[in-house]
């Protein structure tokens, strides 16, 4: 009877390690049997994208720098790296620029002195005339230390490119500014491509610049896209008196009786006296005796060669008379 009992151990335990023999067997089999994955297209690409960030990210963000018993791990990486820039590629070559922008952005911003995605990246932006993100994208690459050490020149050329599709974006103005860039003085002359300049901007873009006559020009654009926005009259004004320049300060007076109409007689009266304490001139006297119509103003402006802007020539028609 223990003989028997003895061989019925022996055997449970013979059958427990052919079991575990079995296990690991399969599972290093499944390893070596497992297929890598391929690109094939824009679909796929995208697939692949999401796959490859959610796999690679942790790791990089855990150990960005390669380590003596991880050397496996990094090539790793370095291939999941590599596969992203591949789906990049594939996205350009359809066309696709918002996809292609989306994964090199995510690769910027995990190498971000890789000069040559980052050149790429901003095409893309540039081909996609997405120029927020092309100067958001400028502004943190100044901003992070670990960034590739671009030369000035690089700078000022990637900085004009943005310039010319979009002449009046703040973040790219003030980046001019910082690497000593002469900043752009806007045209009087404009197409139905020029790009709005609202009060706002036009009012942030004078405070940062203390040149009155790039002040005078951004003023000057603006108050013709929203003429009946105050706040750019109280600037104009204040810089042409600071500058004395009495004839700019009239021609700014013209167009904000426009705007405020008969019913500004207060304020009328104040940057009139304001506007005498700068010296003696003939039109303070018309001025001063005007009575609320709008049609001597405009002949006052058309003398002086003083476009009116459309929207303040509507304002001033009988029929939005008060």
């Amino acid at each position: 009877m223990q003989i028997l009992m003895l061989f019925l151990e022996v055997l449970i335990v013979l059958l427990v390690l052919a079991e575990g023999f079995i296990r690991l067997r399969r599972h290093l089999q499944a390893r070596k049997k497992k297929p890598p994955t391929v690109s094939s297209g824009p679909e796929t690409a995208m697939h692949s994208a999401h796959t490859s960030t959610h796999d690679a990210q942790p790791s990089l963000l855990e150990s960005p720098l390669p380590i003596s018993n991880g050397r496996d791990q990094v090539v790793q990486e370095n291939l999941d790296m590599q596969d992203l820039l591949r789906e990049a590629d594939i996205y350009l070559t359809y066309g696709h620029h918002a996809q292609a922008a989306t994964v090199l952005r995510w690769y910027v911003d995990v190498h971000p002195g890789d000069t040559a995605v980052i050149n790429k990246l901003l095409d893309t932006y540039t081909a996609m005339a997405d120029i927020n993100s092309y100067a958001e994208l400028l502004e943190q690459l100044g901003e992070k230390p670990r960034t590739a050490p671009m030369e000035a020149s690089w700078w000022r050329q990637r900085i004009q490119e943005g310039l010319q599709q979009d002449p009046g974006n703040l973040e790219l103005l003030v980046l001019a500014e910082k690497v000593g860039m002469p900043v752009p003085i806007p045209t009087e002359e404009q197409t139905d491509d020029t790009p709005i300049m609202t009060a706002k901007m036009a009012l942030a873009l004078v405070s940062r610049n203390p040149d009155p006559q790039y002040g005078m020009a951004i003023l000057w654009r603006a108050i013709t896209q929203n003429p009946l926005h105050l706040a750019l009259y109280a600037e104009w004004l204040r810089i042409t008196r600071q500058q004395h320049l009495l004839d700019a300060y009239i021609n700014g007076l013209i167009l904000l009786f426009l705007a405020v109409r008969p019913g500004g007689q207060t304020l009328r009266a104040r940057v009139l006296r304001a506007g005498k304490d700068m010296g003696a001139h003939p039109l303070w006297e018309t001025l001063s005796a005007w009575k609320g119509d709008p049609e001597s103003l405009q002949a006052l402006a058309q003398s002086r060669h003083l476009e009116i802007p459309l929207l303040l020539l509507k304002n001033n028609m009988p029929h939005a008379a008060p």
